[in-house]
């Protein structure tokens, strides 16, 4: 299996990739029922690659999608950013979800010298990261308990759980473990 960065083609891809997603996997990822399927206007909203407000790492194995897992903003400047996460169901709970985030969150949280706006600036300057998720999906929440420990917060409202984590509290609290480097190592 190869964790890599999302790119051109994938959207294809990902809807290859729905064969192997039940509806329980595509309910918890879109929050609400799709059919079965990925909805329409979010393949379109994929098929644009990688840009300032969205980008993602996918899981593949033998030239198909096992999974991907994304972020998002709704503008470029936009301190905060959703995380989402998808991974088909004969993968389930074999860490691939777990590694698909810690390698995309690099990507979210890095500052550059490239000025905002920039075609080539990664979306990266992300300072707080939430995810929305349905109260009945106890892995999805596991996952993020796993990731991010005591420095993750939740709330449920309007018929979810808002979790989220700032960017600080995790930097601050790597740079105090013995042995690890200062970003980000325990995600």
């Amino acid at each position: 299996m190869l964790i890599r960065p999302w790119r051109t083609g994938d959207e294809t891809l990902a809807c290859a990739a729905v064969a192997y997603l039940s509806v329980t996997s595509l309910s918890n990822r879109f929050l609400a029922g799709t059919g079965g399927r990925l909805p329409s206007a979010y393949v379109r909203h994929v098929a644009a690659g990688p840009r300032p407000t969205w980008d993602a790492y996918v899981a593949e194995g033998d030239g198909h999608l096992i999974g991907w897992a994304e972020f998002g903003r709704l503008n470029a400047a936009s301190p905060e950013a959703d995380l989402a996460v998808i991974v088909a169901d004969p993968w389930h709970r074999q860490g691939i979800a777990s590694a698909m985030i810690r390698a995309l969150l690099p990507r979210c949280f890095a500052t550059d010298d490239e000025p905002r706006g920039c075609a080539t600036r990664r979306l990266g300057g992300v300072a707080r990261l939430g995810a929305d998720i349905l109260p009945g999906n106890a892995a999805a929440s596991g996952l993020l308990r796993s990731l991010f420990g005591d420095h993750l917060r939740g709330d449920f409202s309007d018929g979810v759980v808002r979790y989220t984590v700032s960017v600080a509290n995790l930097e601050h609290h790597e740079a105090n473990r013995a042995g690890r480097p200062a970003a980000l190592a325990a995600v």
